[in-house]
């Protein structure tokens, strides 16, 4: 959701040194769970988005609500120590991008930036130096971070692939297809059931019912993405191909997806990156808020449920946000979304099946 806030940055600056401060401990998830920080870290210095990652504890992340909120933790002197020395790199420029708070704004004054330019509306606007006014019509997290820019006159960018894939990328996605007999003509669906949070996974039972489906109604190869560590047992049938792959790979396959089907997560933000258009199955997040960038991507939710959003801490037994979302309902947006992705080839039959 950064990334259109870092191009446009890289473009008006392009000289400049980037730094993007990110969560010890929290790096290797934000993206895809089983990426390690290095590996994004290269990612993101090799689309020359940013110079480097800076990671730190950051103690309000912590999943245990007794560490979390606990004001005798060792954690927070340890945080603020490591803030601090970010003095020493002398920023000219930072920003408390997205949904920041008094600990994002507290953070910045710490680094020592000379200028430091946030929302004050959640607290701590004494420790910037340029206040930020949000447009309520524009809650997207990514529009809060490019909103931060437009106040300096920095132009946006808003469209375009964020990730550019290598020749050599294009080529190891070319190999696998032809590996597992996926043709130029056919229809391919990238499925991934997995998320980085328990309360977001719509289930990879209800997944492997949808990728049936569209193996068998509709002809599609499903490439069933699983992540390299924790993964689900991809469904044995035939034209569902399992797949599983380091980060540069994974995009490189996923890029050549006519959409991909996924829970809210980061696989959702990283076709985005690649443009590849995504069906995405919200539970307690707000969509308004954390949808995937772009005109082409769908979502499924239930709008009746009274308790979102949680922060991803469900209050009965079972995430019903999400259980309560039928293989019927996806199946609606994906026949929705296969009338303008699909190839050529298969569009006589979409009409019939529809």
């Amino acid at each position: 959701m950064l990334m259109p806030a870092l191009k446009s940055l890289r473009e008006r600056f392009p000289a400049a040194r980037i730094s993007l401060l990110c969560r010890m401990g929290g790096a290797e998830k934000v993206a895809y769970a089983a990426i390690d920080q290095a590996s994004i870290e290269t990612l993101l210095v090799d689309e020359r988005l940013v110079d480097n990652l800076i990671a730190i504890s950051v103690p309000w992340v912590d999943v245990s609500p007794w560490r979390k909120h606990n004001p005798f933790s060792l954690r927070w002197p340890k945080f603020v120590w490591r803030v601090r020395r970010l003095r020493a790199q002398r920023f000219d420029l930072a920003f408390a991008g997205g949904r920041s708070d008094i600990r994002a704004n507290l953070t910045l004054w710490l680094s020592g930036a000379r200028r430091r330019v946030g929302y004050g509306y959640a607290g701590g606007a004494e420790f910037l130096t340029d206040i930020v006014a949000p447009d309520m019509e524009r809650p997207h997290q990514s529009e809060l971070s490019l909103q931060l820019l437009e106040y300096l006159g920095v132009r946006t960018v808003r469209d375009g692939w964020w990730f550019e894939l290598s020749a050599q990328d294009r080529d190891f996605a070319a190999a696998f297809f032809r590996a597992n007999g996926i043709d130029s003509g056919d229809l391919v669906v990238g499925v991934h059931p997995g998320s980085r949070v328990p309360t977001r996974q719509w289930s990879a039972e209800r997944f492997a019912d949808v990728a049936r489906r569209l193996a068998g109604a509709f002809g599609a190869k499903v490439i069933w993405f699983s992540e390299t560590q924790n993964a689900e047992n991809s469904p044995v049938e035939r034209n569902i191909v399992p797949a599983r792959f380091p980060l540069r790979q994974f995009l490189s396959v996923l890029s050549q997806c006519h959409f991909v089907l996924c829970n809210e997560s980061g696989p959702m933000h990283l076709a985005a990156a690649v443009g590849v258009p995504s069906i995405a199955i919200f539970g307690s997040g707000y969509p308004e808020w954390f949808r995937a960038v772009g005109d082409r991507n769908r979502i499924v939710i239930r709008r009746d449920v009274p308790c979102r959003p949680c922060n991803d801490r469900c209050v009965w037994e079972e995430p019903y946000c999400l259980r309560l979302i039928s293989v019927e309902q996806v199946m609606q947006a994906v026949q929705e979304t296969l009338k303008t992705v699909a190839p050529a080839s298969s569009r006589s039959d979409l009409r019939v099946l529809a």
